[in-house]
């Protein structure tokens, strides 16, 4: 049950800053020279989802170094069966970019197309959640992730999917918020040829044996996706202390793009309501950033608060982190 593998960070060669240009990512450090002499730099894997795990402490002068848990949607299928489900991600700390290692983690079963990673506000979990795969998964699953002070990973339940107020068809964004010390689980539909979706709630429990509950009540709040034009409107979520819930979208022409996305500020979550807690949409939906040339696929705070950053699922060109310049929450950028 415990993680630990592979770990990829930069080569500090030229030909390595060039390539890191291009792919926006770290390289495989265990990457070895070709046959004519130059070396073989493999760009990270795609991030499909993103949660806060950690931030490390920093010398004097410097960023402090932010680690992120990511995902990566590989299938349940013969070509992608044994890759890695998930790796931790740090912000560089010199001009050798991100490092990245991925993990060895068991799971109940062989997990298929995870999109996203919901953090459990104050505490040390968060739920894994397979997409349903444009409604060709018979059962989908949410896992639930714990890690300690080591930062070492475990399963420690899976539940399926709960009744959802709308079909399920692929979801790429999820998060949990907790108002008035209730546990709340938000996720909208990426509406793949809609410009608009709908950001869902309910009620979340959580057991310390790792059992999961979803409330049978939802309530919902439409959303439309002002730009890019022909995007999936939700490909990532995060949710804010106060309550305000963060949505990119993207705009995915093919494995070779080229991608478009942005990031808005899409409602808020008050207290009240049949459920304990409400949804009040943005109208309009505030723009934070605009991303064109990325596919983001995931949105995260720092314990709940800026700064933001997004990951990206770039298809062939592979993954990348980037943090955004958003001055403050409900703000402009």
């Amino acid at each position: 049950m415990r993680r630990r593998l592979r770990t990829r960070g930069v080569l500090p060669t030229a030909v390595a800053l060039s390539v890191l240009a291009l792919t926006a990512g770290g390289v495989d450090a265990s990457a070895g020279a070709s046959s004519t002499g130059r070396s073989q730099i493999r760009a990270p894997r795609e991030f499909s989802g993103i949660t806060w795990l950690a931030t490390a402490e920093a010398g004097d002068g410097e960023e402090p170094q932010q680690i992120f848990l990511v995902c990566h949607d590989a299938r349940d299928d013969y070509a992608e069966r044994d890759l890695p489900r998930l790796s931790i991600v740090r912000t560089p700390v010199d001009t050798d970019g991100i490092i990245v290692e991925e993990l060895d983690v068991a799971f109940p079963s062989v997990p298929n197309d995870l999109e996203s990673i919901a953090r459990v506000p104050g505490r040390d979990e968060a739920l894994l959640v397979e997409s349903n795969a444009d409604g060709t998964d018979p059962d989908p699953t949410i896992y639930l992730a714990r890690w300690d002070e080591d930062l070492d990973i475990e399963i420690a339940g899976a539940v399926p999917w709960p009744r959802t107020p709308e079909p399920l068809v692929n979801v790429e964004a999820t998060a949990v918020t907790t108002v008035r010390g209730r546990d709340y689980f938000v996720y909208a539909e990426r509406a793949q040829g809609s410009d608009t979706t709908r950001i869902n709630m309910t009620r979340l429990w959580i057991g310390r044996g790792g059992g999961i509950e979803f409330g049978r009540r939802w309530v919902s709040v439409s959303f439309t996706a002002p730009e890019p034009p022909d995007a999936r409107p939700a490909s990532g979520m995060d949710i804010d202390s106060r309550g305000n819930v963060y949505v990119s979208s993207a705009f995915d022409p093919g494995d070779l793009g080229p991608f478009d996305s942005a990031v808005y500020r899409a409602a808020v979550v008050r207290p009240g309501g049949p459920i304990g807690a409400r949804l009040r949409p943005v109208r309009p939906p505030e723009e934070l950033a605009r991303s064109s040339g990325l596919k983001v696929e995931g949105v995260a705070l720092v314990d709940g608060a800026l700064p933001m950053f997004i990951s990206d699922d770039d298809e062939d060109y592979g993954g990348l982190l980037r943090q955004l310049r958003v001055t403050r929450p409900g703000g402009g950028t």
